[in-house]
């Protein structure tokens, strides 16, 4: 699942680049957990986008911001018919 995830956040940032980057796993909620797991922070890391030490709270504001941003960019309304 992580590959996938890795891979779907790597064509979106080909197809749609933003500043600073979404990262669309951001959506995937760790199983039997109420945030991203260490799958969505590490590639965070890597692209710099977190800091390596960031702290649990920095790590779930990140986690947090992105949702946001992800449900503005595409939009959180309700249903389209």
């Amino acid at each position: 699942m992580g590959y996938l995830l890795g891979l779907i956040v790597e064509r979106d940032r080909e197809i749609a680049p933003s500043d600073p980057p979404l990262m669309l796993s951001a959506l995937v909620n760790y199983l039997g957990a109420n945030d991203a797991g260490a799958g969505f922070y590490q590639p965070a890391k890597e692209l710099r986008l977190l800091p390596v030490s960031a702290s649990a709270d920095e790590k779930l504001g990140f986690w947090a911001g992105q949702v946001k941003r992800i449900h503005a960019r595409h939009g959180a309304g309700p249903a389209r018919a």
